[in-house]
């Protein structure tokens, strides 16, 4: 499956500056505001130790690390919801993807040009505001467009109008829908309109060089945010992360390890993603290819094998499944058959984190 998330914040917050350093690209970093006119995009591995250890054992043609899309999204003006700055064009991003990362400045640069002072929060609303309206101006449309069905008894129309009130009433109030509980059959009311506020969201704070531990009060304040919206934050340097991703790894070692980071900012970044997201990995394992797959956190054996293939779905038979640990453990599959941990699963099967997976499918 394909995962796209998008990132975003107002201009000068350091979103290029970000997917720089995750992608290797060279995206705009100009100092000045709206350098970004256009969305940059990238496809980033997933960092996954797990493929270079089942490598160790199983020789293979290739090794294929499941994949991210990663999206720069230029930064919001004020009064986009209305089509102000890049308008539509910049929400229309936002919509098409999966998760959204809000970058947010927590770092002083003179250089870096910013009207009035460095103010995390008010950045915070001033964004979540703008994609509350959006959607606000999503749904009431939904709302005129249901109603006459609604009046004349339609069943399904009364319900979603019903939804579509909700919502609306709690964007007037300036409210991000994801903060709100709905039921799923809400959510599949609500899931054709695409939503901006229903996204998960996941808030970014781009700190100065002498915070990385996070631990300053504007870093705090994203997180105190955070928190409050029910989401997941993390810290980042991104300055000293494209610095670092230019090095060679004997240099960035030791540059890591004298300023106290135990990891680059694109491991921790995917795995609050997939967290985020509810995402879990398989891996198949052949002469061919040893590759990475992202499901669903609960999805069953076909839907798995349906990511390799569509058609492995419905013809799906069994699959057999062992642990990455058992492949260490035992060292080849024939070990691990001959000890009992391969596992025959039929199509009630909820995949594990981890597991490596030969599927049978009827022909």
């Amino acid at each position: 499956m394909g995962v796209e998330c998008g990132i975003v914040g107002v201009p000068n917050s350091g979103k290029s500056t970000l997917f720089n350093a995750f992608t290797a690209s060279r995206a705009d970093r100009a100092i000045y505001p709206f350098s970004t006119l256009e969305k940059n995009e990238a496809v980033v591995s997933v960092p996954d130790e797990r493929l270079e250890t089942i490598h160790r054992f199983i020789e293979t043609e290739r090794v294929v690390p499941a994949a991210v899309r990663v999206v720069d999204i230029p930064g919001l003006a004020p009064g986009a919801s209305t089509g102000k700055g890049l308008g539509n064009k910049f929400l229309g991003h936002v919509k098409e993807c999966d998760a959204i990362l809000q970058v947010v400045r927590c770092f002083e640069r003179p250089d870096v040009i910013r009207e009035g002072p460095l103010d995390p929060a008010g950045d915070m609303e001033a964004l979540e505001l703008e994609l509350a309206m959006a959607d606000l101006d999503t749904v009431s449309r939904g709302v005129e467009r249901l109603g006459k069905r609604a009046r004349s008894g339609e069943k399904q129309a009364r319900f979603e109008l019903e939804v579509f009130e909700r919502a609306k009433a709690l964007l007037e109030e300036g409210r991000q829908l994801r903060t709100a509980s709905w039921k799923e059959q809400e959510l599949e009311a609500l899931r054709p309109l695409f939503l901006i506020t229903l996204k998960p969201m996941l808030y970014v704070a781009n700190v100065d060089q002498d915070d990385v531990t996070g631990t300053s009060e504007r870093a705090q304040a994203v997180r105190a945010h955070a928190e409050s919206m029910g989401s997941g934050w993390i810290h980042l340097c991104g300055d000293l992360e494209c610095e670092l991703v230019a090095m060679d790894e004997a240099d960035r070692s030791e540059f890591m390890r004298e300023l106290g980071i135990e990891e680059l900012g694109l491991p921790r970044l995917i795995r609050r993603t997939y967290e985020l997201l509810g995402l879990q990995t398989f891996f198949t394992a052949g002469p061919k290819e040893i590759r990475a797959w992202t499901i669903h956190q609960g999805d069953t054996g076909p839907v798995a094998a349906g990511v390799i293939h569509t058609d492995f779905e419905k013809a799906y038979v069994r699959a057999e499944v062992y642990s990455v640990e058992d492949l260490v453990r035992h060292r080849t599959e024939a070990a691990i058959r001959a000890a009992g941990k391969l596992r025959v699963e039929g199509r009630d099967y909820a995949m594990r984190e981890g597991d490596v997976a030969h599927f049978l499918v009827a022909k």
